[in-house]
């Protein structure tokens, strides 16, 4: 018989040591001396931990224990008889049950012989017993909860056990789902200090929605070391009891690596769904190499642990569709999307879930568990704890590992000793963790994965994907995606690619095995002149203190990446062909060298230089260039014609270059320029019009001065303000402008995918500002005393944020879809009003004057 089993919520944390299998609540005199004597009887014979409420042992003194024993029991069994309500203490003990049940406890019925609509309705002898207490009892309020009790209880699934139905075979049924629920119950959840745990359990339990009946899958993914498989049995633990078959298997990936491994994993599986007579009878040892299928029938927990590749997961759940419902699937990898697929391959509800690291306060409660065998650091070691959870970024594995290394340890000097031998060398424990992912990698991911480890983390996205094609030629796009899937590089709100601290050591680690490839330290930077300097792919020298060094780059005929600081290099008469990227900030020489060959370089970053645009510079081809930085650069008073130095520019950075009065008029045909900042260019006076930037998608022109003079191209006349051309620029999404920098603004219905705008110093909103798909708007230190009817303007707008606006009086009326409000520095604002309007709008941040 498959029985329902009832069930409390399942975003409980009935997870606690349970000293009882069974706690069973009865009416003595009816069923003592027959069904519920053999009922004990079997359960006992079987091993089953049975609490019996027997009546003879009742008093005042024992009803803390009797309660305190039906919390530690995983399963109440609750036997109405004719006389069961007229015992309070049985009434007692039914709302307690029903407590528990909410905290996950289950809860098995039995109706012997009453009708379950008797308890439901309180009708016959039921009913006579309530009537009984209601006279007797002073407490009508505890009357009232034994009703609702009992009609909440009525209306649960159980056995009718009558006359006509064999009591022996009735018990047969119910000892038949406690071995079930006390067979899926197996601990394997074993970890000493389960910090972090409850609120990833919670999150991941909301995904897999237990009480509807669609065939579920949840993908756990994240960082090596992060607590996958960890989390992965505690949610086993606490929900496996629900379901009619489940299994647990650890270790897939390595598992599955020989056909040995296969075959143990497959009889694994279905010894443990199936169970072993059953397993027997359908002679699946004898087909254990087939492709297996799923017991329909039955609603099953299969959690598949540390899977990397597809087949591995088709392989034991075979490729059937079915199902039973309600059942549930849970895969832990590092491969965020390898497994997507099979939302459709099986006809499931497929959610993904990425395991963050832990937060401050976990990290350190974590560490110190670890370290001192305590939840806080011990007086005097808060500092120096701060800098161990600094090092391990909200990693569990490294936490536990450090923490555990420390301890028992009672000298700061020694942590302060450890923490700067960690940082030189990674831990051989973590680091054999954290490599298992990139030994999966082929060759070539292996290259890029210390590539961006070495010279590349920390820059936009795009352009780390043009300079890894230029490098490994096509492909770099899937394979920064492959990366990104195995959680070994990730891409901030900002488009730039990150990479968490203890996964770049660990790819510096194995740099430091080839380091004549890769030079990444001043030591190395210094014996150079030794070196085979032919072989050196990458150079990234940070020197703490300005130092003069000279490097002969004319013999690094493979040098890809050279990125500087504070190295003066006072004669560079060369840079290699090879060049991809040059990230120098404050380059040393005024122009690049006379002899510069650089047709395959992609990113020029130079902020803060002396460098001058000057006739060597002018004469460079750069046609593979798509990123180039010169913010900050002093000496650039004029840009020259980009569009035959670099045709192929997207990314165009040029603010606070103070003395930039000029841009040459090339500028607005650069058709694949996509962006392009000109903020704080004070002194700006003449720039280009925009005629064939159709690419342009974001244009920062906050402070850049007023512009007196756009030079039209292949016309005598000028234009002396922005409207028409800025009008051409059908791309643009992210606008940033200030008053002082146009005459009149722009018709903005020209703009059609304008998502973005900011506002900086304007005396007064503009009467010609409509733009219907706005959905961002910034207004910064701005003399504006009024807002428009900023709903019917922009019906689309979900964030506003006004800074330092000290004028601004009131806030307008916003649309529906508003999301985000921040207002801050705004002396002069009505907040009353403010908030009287912004309360009925439903916003995920809220109102905040600031």
């Amino acid at each position: 018989m498959a029985f329902p089993i009832n069930k409390g919520d399942s975003s409980s944390s009935f997870t606690h040591q349970c000293r009882y299998d069974v706690f069973v609540s009865f009416g003595g005199k009816d069923t003592r001396n027959n069904f519920t004597n053999i009922l004990r009887g079997i359960l006992n014979h079987h091993g089953i931990n049975i609490f019996l409420d027997d009546e003879h042992l009742r008093s005042k003194k024992i009803l803390d224990k009797l309660f305190e024993a039906i919390e530690s029991s995983r399963i109440s069994i609750i036997v109405f008889s004719e006389n069961y309500a007229f015992s309070t203490w049985c009434l007692k003990e039914l709302v307690k049950i029903l407590e528990c049940v909410k905290k996950g406890q289950i809860v098995l019925p039995i109706f012997y012989m009453v009708d379950p609509s008797e308890v439901r309705n309180q009708k016959g002898k039921f009913g006579e017993a309530l009537t009984k207490h209601e006279t007797e009892c002073k407490d009508k309020m505890e009357v009232q909860k034994w009703r609702i009790a009992l009609h909440e209880a009525g209306n649960i699934g159980g056995w009718h056990c009558t006359k006509d139905h064999p009591q022996f075979t009735l018990i047969k049924e119910v000892f038949e789902v406690i071995s079930r629920v006390k067979l899926n119950y197996t601990k394997i959840f074993d970890v000493k200090y389960p910090v972090g745990i409850d609120s990833r359990v919670e999150d991941i339990n909301c995904l897999l929605d237990i009480d509807s009946n669609d065939v579920r899958m949840v993908v756990i993914h994240g960082l090596p070391g992060i607590g996958k498989t960890t989390i992965a049995k505690a949610i086993y633990d606490l929900i496996a009891y629900r379901f009619e078959g489940s299994s647990f298997l650890e270790n897939v990936k390595e598992n599955s690596s020989t056909n040995d491994g296969k075959c143990r994993l497959r009889e694994a599986l279905y010894f443990e769904i199936l169970g072993g007579g059953t397993l027997k009878e359908l002679g699946a040892i004898k087909r254990i190499n087939m492709r297996m299928e799923m017991p329909q029938h039955k609603r099953i927990l299969i959690i598949l642990d540390d899977v990397d590749k597809l087949i591995q997961v088709t392989d034991l759940l075979g490729e059937c569709n079915c199902f039973a419902s309600g059942s549930r699937i849970i895969i832990t990898t590092r491969e965020e999307k390898v497994l997507s697929t099979l939302q459709e391959d099986y006809h499931l509800t497929y959610c993904n879930y990425r395991l963050k690291e832990l937060d401050k306060h976990q990290s350190r409660e974590l560490f110190c568990q670890h370290a001192f065998k305590e939840n806080k650091p011990k007086k005097g070691y808060l500092e120096v704890v701060d800098l161990f959870l600094s090092y391990a970024k909200g990693l569990p594995l490294a936490l536990k590992i450090i923490g555990s290394d420390l301890y028992p340890r009672d000298d700061i000097r020694f942590w302060k000793s450890a923490l700067d031998k960690y940082k030189r060398i990674l831990n051989p424990n973590i680091l054999e963790v954290l490599k298992i992912s990139y030994d999966g990698l082929d060759q070539t991911q292996q290259h890029i994965f210390l590539d961006i480890a070495s010279f590349l983390k920390g820059l936009h996205k795009d352009v780390v994907e043009h300079i890894l094609e230029s490098c490994y030629s096509y492909g770099s796009y899937c394979d920064i995606e492959i990366l990104k899937d195995k959680s070994l590089i990730s891409v901030d709100k900002g488009g730039k690619l990150s990479m968490h601290d203890l996964i770049q050591q660990m790819g510096l680690e194995i740099i430091k095995q080839d380091k004549l490839k890769r030079l990444l330290c001043y030591e190395d930077a210094y014996e150079l002149p030794d070196k085979g300097l032919e072989e050196v792919e990458g150079i990234k020298l940070c020197l703490p203190q300005p130092r003069n060094m000279q490097i002969d780059f004319g013999r690094m005929k493979k040098l890809k990446y050279l990125i500087v600081r504070n190295l003066i290099c006072e004669d560079v008469k060369y840079l290699p062909n090879e060049l991809r990227l040059i990230d120098w900030n404050e380059f040393p020489i005024p122009s690049l060298p006379a002899t510069v060959n650089l047709q395959k370089l992609v990113a020029l970053k130079v902020p803060g230089s002396h460098i001058k645009l000057d006739e060597h510079f002018e004469r460079c081809r750069l046609p593979a260039l798509k990123f180039m930085d010169f913010s900050d650069c002093k000496n650039i008073t004029k840009l020259p014609d980009l569009s035959v130095i670099a045709p192929n520019i997207k990314w165009l950075e040029l603010q606070e270059c103070r003395n930039l009065v000029e841009i040459h008029q090339s500028v607005g045909l650069l058709e694949a320029l996509e962006y392009w900042s000109l903020s704080g260019c004070g002194n700006l006076k003449i720039i280009p019009i925009i005629l064939k930037m159709k690419s342009l998608k974001t244009f920062n022109l906050q402070g850049c001065g007023s512009f007196w003079k756009f030079p039209d191209i292949g016309q005598n006349t000028e234009r002396l303000a922005l409207p028409s051309p800025i009008g051409n620029l059908t791309s643009l999404q992210f606008l940033i402008i200030g008053s002082e920098s146009l005459n009149d603004l722009p018709s903005f219905s020209a703009l059609p995918n304008l998502t973005l705008l900011g506002m900086y110093n304007f005396e007064n909103f503009p009467k010609n500002l409509d733009i219907p798909k706005l959905e961002s708007l910034l207004v910064l230190d701005s003399n504006i005393t009024t807002l428009p009817d900023i709903s019917s303007r922009f019906p689309q707008l979900k964030k506003l944020v006004i800074n330092n606006c000290c004028n601004l009086q009131k806030i307008p009326k916003l649309p529906s879809c508003m999301d985000v409000v921040c207002v801050t520095g705004c002396k002069s604002l009505d907040s009353q009003s403010s908030r009287r309007l912004l309360s009925q709008v439903h916003l995920s941040q809220r109102f905040n004057f600031g």
